[in-house]
């Protein structure tokens, strides 16, 4: 897969993995969605003007961060923790197979012939 993930992709498969009849992980997918949106927004601004930027002050000119990246950490680290309380649901079949096979030492039939 390359590109980037649409929006709507990562929204749908969120919203797969969480309770639809709990409001407040709904909710929450809902205000995750709305962060990244608002990221990829500053990123596009970051991409335009660049890391650094010049700010003319009367007869004074000195070149300083760019103030979205501020925002960008800010908004980066609300989205981990927001991304840390959702309950996502993992399908069961999948975590003890690999568990399983962790715990598994002995060869399978495949590797003796």
């Amino acid at each position: 897969m390359s590109g980037v993930v649409k929006i709507t992709d990562l929204e749908k498969q969120l919203l797969s993995r969480v309770d639809q009849d709990d409001l407040i992980e709904v909710d929450k997918v809902k205000r995750y969605i709305a962060i990244i949106k608002q990221i990829r927004k500053l990123q596009t601004v970051i991409n335009k003007d660049g890391v650094m930027t010049t700010t003319v002050n009367a007869s004074q000119e000195f070149i300083k961060t760019n103030p979205a990246i501020n925002e960008l950490n800010k908004l980066t680290k609300t989205l981990i923790s927001l991304e840390n309380s959702i309950k996502f649901s993992m399908p069961y079949e999948n975590v003890e197979t690999k568990d399983a096979e962790k715990d598994n030492d002995e060869p399978k039939v495949s590797d003796l012939y």
